[in-house]
């Protein structure tokens, strides 16, 4: 099962309790343990030593291990040297653990899941968004770097679907981090390595399930994201988050993971699929804490020759000229949110994905 609860020894288990509860409630949103080191936390986006803490040990960490990974975790932790796994702990706390090997030794990066999920306008996803999520059938692309709340947009999206239509929704998932109970909608969730051997053969089985909705943790493989797209264009609604810092580096990504002889037909079929493609980063703000900033390109019929004559370049400038269509440029909600001082010139400049041209948008 994947939402099984760990337990070790009373001495392993009273350390890590320790730091987790001191750790609940504090703008926390990782948790890394390292042997010789003390732990160390990521919080509003910087890392922080805890130094009223004991130094982690080889020994305490492989206690953690052997309680923590079931026998075919700890084989794909050998075999891979990595593995990541969801759990909950204490009853309390949902984790995300992945655990991987340096200089020779376990470390743990433990990722706090939000114990309660937001609405995605609570999130501070744009309307235009939420309007897309209703849909009936395409491809929605939640894309970002590591920790900007991708999966938990994509919870979001998947429990305003839940709240409000008769649907069947199904997940692939790396691990689960968050738990979906079903309200107006039947939900599957399917942990690979748990409920699937693989992410192959998982996508398989989804067309002969009555699916309606079909959420994807990650697109890890080519098969993997032609199956997606088939799911899409068979009339099936598609949400894939995956790694990237800008909507033309998201498609990028997509087509050259294809060998060049198919990418002009695999370009063909993201331009007919895709209904939109949201990249989001979280910054700091004003006063404490981070603020979520999105870049939203929409599926248009301009967008979508676009992508089907391979002219991405072409998309920078649609985004900063198609406002009235829902779309929002990234560096346009940057430079919004320092005319409402809600975040320091100077700290959105150094994430601008075009510093001049954000510079521009912000003398206008």
């Amino acid at each position: 099962m994947p939402f099984e609860i760990f337990h070790m020894s009373a001495t392993e288990t009273a350390i890590l309790q320790k730091i987790l509860v001191n750790l609940a409630g504090q703008q926390v949103s990782d948790l890394h343990l390292r042997a010789g080191s003390q732990p160390v936390v990521r919080r509003d986006g910087e890392l922080e030593v805890l130094t009223q803490e004991a130094i982690i040990t080889p020994e305490f960490l492989e206690a953690v291990l052997s309680s923590l990974l079931t026998p075919q975790q700890r084989a794909t932790l050998e075999s891979d040297r990595q593995v990541t796994v969801g759990y909950t702990f204490m009853n309390r706390m949902r984790l995300r653990i992945t655990v991987f090997y340096q200089r020779g030794l376990p470390e743990l990066a433990v990722r706090f899941v939000t114990p309660v999920l937001k609405s995605l306008r609570e999130l501070g996803l744009p309307a235009s968004f939420e309007r897309l999520v209703t849909a009936n059938q395409g491809l929605i692309i939640i894309a970002g770097s590591y920790g900007a709340g991708r999966t938990t947009t994509l919870a979001a999206c998947l429990q305003t679907i839940n709240h409000s239509q008769v649907k069947h929704v199904a997940t692939v998932e790396e691990p689960i981090e968050y738990v979906l109970i079903g309200e107006q909608s039947i939900i599957d969730q399917r942990e690979v390595g748990v409920d699937v051997v693989s992410w192959e053969e998982a996508v398989v089985t989804l067309p002969n399930e009555d699916v309606d909705v079909v959420g994807f943790s990650r697109l890890p493989s080519s098969t993997v994201t032609t199956n997606a797209l088939a799911l899409a264009l068979g009339g099936k609604l598609v949400f894939a988050v995956m790694e990237a810092e800008s909507c033309i580096q998201a498609i990028e990504q997509l087509i050259t993971g294809f060998p060049p002889a198919s990418q002009g037909v695999m370009r063909s079929k993201l331009a007919d699929a895709l209904l939109a493609i949201s990249v989001q980063k979280l910054i700091p703000r004003v006063g404490g804490g981070r603020i979520l900033v999105t870049e939203l390109l929409i599926g248009t019929p301009a967008v979508r020759t676009i992508i089907r004559d391979g002219k991405d370049y072409q998309l920078t400038n649609l985004l900063l000229t198609s406002g009235e269509e829902g779309m929002v440029a990234f560096d346009r909600a940057l430079a919004g949110l320092v005319k409402t001082g809600e975040v320091m010139q100077e700290v959105a400049l150094s994430h601008a994905l075009d510093p001049e041209v954000f510079q521009s948008i912000l003398r206008r």
